[in-house]
């Protein structure tokens, strides 16, 4: 078991700055060079401000049967394709290689009815898109992550309303003409899942993806939303009558809204509350449709009505379009988008986010913008790559978040003395049940900081590890994320000082892990 165990290869790996590990003695007050700390972060190591009920991970659909595209706009988002045949051996290998190194512990794992119920009744669980749910749920069963099992949609013609029954865009946006079945379909699809097949990695169940809008995937004719609380009722009824204890998630709204709670008549039918955020941007920058910090705001309320109620919260999609998205968009995947979603995961840690997922692992990136944290697609070809390599800036990003934090993590509480230019820099620490330490932190001004982080409370020896994107890696695909240096931290002398430099994220953590060792999920 990783974690407070210092240990390391017999041959230290050079990074890809061809930074050797070296190491770095504790500095207390002031560097070598007489710099003065610029920003302080208190780290207070008795105080836990939330544990986790979930963790980092990114959404892995199991759809693979193409959905309507008109006019460049797939009529089911980017929730298809891009994954292999499920007998293809090589390229499962690579792509839970690539699970395995992100460390992805909380993921939505995402299926339509048509894949398994594609007349009323009559259950296929031997298909192809049934097998690759199969080895995607094997994954998280065998990395011990948590699921959300998410039904995106119906998209079955048997259960549209009649005036859109043929029509292929249209289907895939109706809501149920029938909720019984609709809830029936669902429950015994969780039924052969958790029962049959012992998948005792699916934790929570969704029943439709962002409903409430004209655009949705929960209408009735001619583009009205229907609402959700009683297909939350018909599948909550089906899953007891099954005596499936699976807790719903909702209501998983898009736009990440301000808490309205006259909006909300479903709580004694959830077991969590889950929201997506795509639209936010940096402070004080334009683009987008508010800024972090009203993000944060609004996370905070969210947090504060799950809490009490004892549930948690999730954001169960995050992303950025304030870059651009759409088609081929590079936008999503741009290292400015990449920053700004490790900001918000950090600072939502803050509030007490339970679980964070990002759109998404698997993605064609074709289809509403390049999503992808895995390009396995060839967009120019129409195919799968034979060898699926990071996609740049986002898969080094967020993988720097999720790679060196555990699911079920204590938050601890942190704050950020910024004497230069307060507003930049953020800081949240997470503590693994093991014991093992992440300090994560964000600079997001173009100026680089000298940042002292105090560790109050500490009762023993500590060796922390660097690691860090920065500016100059932007768009490399081969990045290599080895430490790039130690630290030591004593009770006597508990404080450290170390450079962030401007638009950059740096971990400091107990783990040290070499740039060819999986991430963390589970410690222990």
């Amino acid at each position: 078991r990783r974690g407070l165990q210092l240990r390391r290869s017999a041959h230290s790996r050079a990074s890809g700055r061809n930074t050797l590990l070296v190491f770095v003695a504790l500095v207390v007050s002031g560097c070598a060079g007489g710099a003065r700390p610029e920003a302080t972060v208190e780290i207070d190591l008795g105080a836990v401000a939330n544990v986790m009920r979930g963790g980092i991970g990114a959404s892995w659909h199991a759809i693979e049967t193409p959905i309507p595209v008109t006019d460049g706009r797939s009529e089911g988002g980017s929730a298809w394709g891009g994954n292999p045949d499920p007998s293809d051996e090589a390229r499962w290998r690579q792509l839970e290689g690539h699970a395995d190194w992100l460390g992805l512990d909380w993921l939505r794992v995402e299926i339509e009815q048509r894949m398994y119920e594609p007349a009323e009744g009559r259950f296929d669980w031997d298909n192809r898109e049934m097998l690759i749910l199969e080895r995607i749920l094997d994954w998280c069963d065998r990395r011990g992550a948590d699921v959300l099992l998410q039904q995106m949609w119906g998209n079955v013609d048997w259960n549209t309303f009649p005036e859109w029954r043929g029509n292929a865009r249209r289907r895939v946006h109706s809501g149920p003409l029938s909720l019984e079945a609709y809830a029936n379909g669902l429950a015994s699809v969780v039924e052969y899942l958790v029962r049959d097949q012992g998948h005792a990695s699916i934790r929570w169940l969704g029943i439709v993806n962002e409903p409430g809008h004209g655009w949705s995937w929960w209408l009735r004719p001619p583009r009205n939303p229907m609402p959700l609380t009683p297909g939350l009722e018909a599948v909550r009824r089906a899953l007891d009558e099954r005596s499936l204890e699976v807790p719903l998630a909702g209501p998983g709204w898009t736009y990440l809204p301000r808490l309205d709670p006259a909006a909300i008549d479903f709580d004694h039918l959830v077991g969590a509350y889950d929201l997506h955020s795509y639209f936010a941007q940096f402070d004080g920058w334009e683009g987008g449709r508010y800024s972090i910090s009203e993000a944060v705001s609004r996370m905070r309320e969210w947090v504060d009505w799950s809490h009490t109620r004892g549930k948690p919260f999730f954001l169960s999609e995050l992303g950025s379009m304030a870059f651009g998205w759409g088609r081929s968009d590079p936008g999503p995947g741009s290292f400015e988008a990449g920053l700004k979603d490790a900001e918000l995961v950090i600072r939502g840690l803050g509030v007490g986010v339970d679980a964070f997922n990002r759109w998404s692992f698997v993605n064609r990136g074709d289809l509403d913008g390049q999503w992808q944290l895995v390009d396995t697609w060839d967009a120019e070809a129409g195919t799968l790559r034979s060898r699926f390599t990071p996609h740049p800036n986002s898969y080094f990003l967020y993988g720097l978040l999720s790679r060196f934090t555990a699911r079920n993590s204590e938050v601890l509480t942190t704050t950020v003395v910024d004497r230069v230019a307060p507003g930049h820099v953020f800081a949240a620490a997470l503590r693994a049940p093991s014991g093992a330490l992440t300090l994560l932190a964000i600079n997001d001004d173009v100026a680089d900081r000298r940042v002292r982080f105090e560790l109050a409370g500490l009762a023993g020896e500590l060796a922390l590890f660097r690691y860090a994107v920065e500016p100059d890696d932007r768009d490399r695909s081969d990045l290599r994320l080895d430490p790039l240096d130690r630290t030591e931290v004593t009770p006597g002398r508990n404080a450290f000082e170390a450079d962030l430099p401007g638009r950059s994220l740096t971990v400091f953590s107990t783990y040290a892990l070499d740039h060819d060792e999986p991430g963390v999920t589970t410690d222990p």
